[in-house]
């Protein structure tokens, strides 16, 4: 029976894998934190077309990412707080609980904070772009 299970978590497709991990880690949280990550690749597409055009408003764009990684960060950590105290009070509803049962919760627990901490390394890494292709004004030279 074990085997079969195996199996048929293998044959799973990468979509379905994200979807059950979204799920796992909170729906609205897991969603929110994306919804935040792709307002950071849009801003993202924006700080290099500003950067081509010489805008000086890549500065913002570049303030911008940084505060919606930050929030995704935060978003994450809020979210697994959430799950957490979700968890434990499933847990301890039940007689007999075991480490195992425990582990899996805990785990379920840090999805969000895994999530958001990949947005925000992304964010971080794309105002490093940024910063680097962002001509330097005239005064710095």
């Amino acid at each position: 029976m074990n085997v079969l299970a195996i199996q048929q978590e293998t044959q799973q497709g990468l979509f379905e894998v994200i979807g059950a991990r979204f799920e796992e880690g909170g729906f609205f949280i897991m969603m929110s934190i994306l919804v935040v990550g792709i307002l950071a690749i849009i801003l993202l597409a924006r700080g290099i077309y500003f950067t081509l055009k010489r805008n000086p408003g890549i500065v913002k764009m570049i303030v911008l990412i940084n505060s919606l990684g930050l929030f995704a960060l935060v978003l994450g950590v809020f979210g697994q707080l959430i799950n957490l105290i979700n968890t434990l009070d499933y847990l301890s509803s039940f007689e007999g609980t075991t480490p195992r049962d425990f582990a899996d919760g805990l785990k379920t627990t840090m999805l969000p904070t895994l999530f958001g901490a990949l947005i925000f390394l992304l964010t971080r890494f794309s105002t490093i772009v940024l910063n680097f292709l962002r001509p330097l004004p005239a005064s710095e030279i």
